[in-house]
């Protein structure tokens, strides 16, 4: 596909639906002595989800688990589409 193609497709794009754990995280799972548990973000995938929502881009995640952290992470961006956890 050449890079027209390409961007005459992405300007199609109206959401941008992720799941968390091992996409928005490294997959590892962090917990306190406590039993609480810690995710690990990266900066850049915020940063992308800043720059799709500034084109108009929705963006919503999708998560089994329940986590504060994630709860947090989304407010942080300004994600409203969350669907946190979710088994089906």
């Amino acid at each position: 596909m050449n890079k027209p193609d390409l961007l005459t497709r992405l300007r199609q794009v109206r959401a941008l639906v992720l799941d968390v754990d091992g996409v928005l995280t490294d997959g590892r799972l962090h917990f306190t002595e406590q039993g609480e548990e810690h995710k690990v973000f990266h900066s850049r995938d915020g940063h992308g989800i800043k720059m799709a929502q500034k084109i108009g881009i929705e963006v919503a995640i999708i998560s089994g688990r329940a986590s504060p952290a994630l709860r947090h992470r989304a407010e942080n961006l300004g994600i409203t589409h969350c669907l946190i956890g979710v088994r089906d």
